[in-house]
């Protein structure tokens, strides 16, 4: 169900029944009630709630998801220092570069493509579950921050609220750059609050190959895959591994 925060003005409530309707979701005033009231005499058990300081997932259980853009600032502050981040260097992205991210999720590595590709680039990112996509999608166009270059970032995202592997088929042979796919771990970071939040409401679906054939075909540059460290997916789907960190690494093919 969509719902509001209480005593919401007329442009939140705007906001909710504009989402109902674009998913196809019910919309339930809120007035004086709880959630829980709401899950209960509505026999509902999940939740997006329009607030002004952002929507926000929660349910039954007590799950609750929000964007933020968590490691991208930190990494764009790596960036601005001169130090170096595995995504960029692995791509070889650079000023300019087309951008088509397969899997969104929260938006770490589209923000920090985007800040990477600058005013002359472009960044799309694809994500195939409707909560993600719209919370994060939100988030992006009106998250507020005095740092102008992450704001730009964020807010130069494209989001578009589609499976890759119903996408990658369409799309015009060289059309991107670079090409990257960073499907939910199996086995995500217990430590990360925020892969913890998200991976109720995330596709788990692994990579298939005809999708990796798709990339390879629609990027110039490169196709990008991140995983857990030392997991098979790169030798399945035919990934040459060429920058690791602690849990995790990127694996390369290089685009047709």
């Amino acid at each position: 169900m969509i719902t509001t925060s209480y005593e919401p003005n007329e442009e939140l409530i705007q906001q909710a029944t504009a989402l109902a309707k674009r998913f196809g979701w019910r919309y339930i005033a809120r007035e004086r009630n709880s959630l829980q009231d709401l899950f209960r005499r509505f026999d509902q058990s999940q939740a997006i709630v329009v607030a002004k300081n952002g929507w926000r997932y929660e349910d039954q259980e007590g799950n609750h998801f929000s964007f933020h853009p968590n490691m991208s600032a930190l990494r764009i502050k790596q960036l601005k220092n001169g130090q170096k981040d595995l995504m960029v260097e692995c791509a070889k992205m650079t000023t300019g570069d087309a951008v088509l991210d397969c899997t969104l999720g929260m938006a770490a590595d589209a923000i920090v493509s985007s800040f990477v590709v600058g005013e002359k680039g472009k960044v799309v990112a694809l994500e195939s579950q409707p909560v993600i996509a719209a919370i994060v999608e939100h988030g992006l166009a009106t998250y507020e921050t005095d740092r102008k270059e992450l704001q730009r970032a964020m807010r130069s995202v494209q989001v578009i609220h589609a499976n890759y592997r119903e996408v990658l088929p369409t799309l015009p042979d060289h059309s991107f750059d670079i090409v990257m796919f960073d499907p939910m771990f199996r086995k995500t970071v217990q430590k990360s609050a925020a892969m913890q939040q998200l991976k109720p409401l995330a596709n788990p679906d692994p990579v298939d190959l005809a999708s990796v054939q798709e990339a390879v075909r629609v990027a110039r540059k490169a196709v990008l895959l991140k995983e857990r460290r030392g997991s098979p997916e790169f030798q399945r789907l035919g990934f040459r591994v060429v920058k690791e960190a602690a849990t995790y690494a990127w694996g390369i093919k290089e685009g047709d």
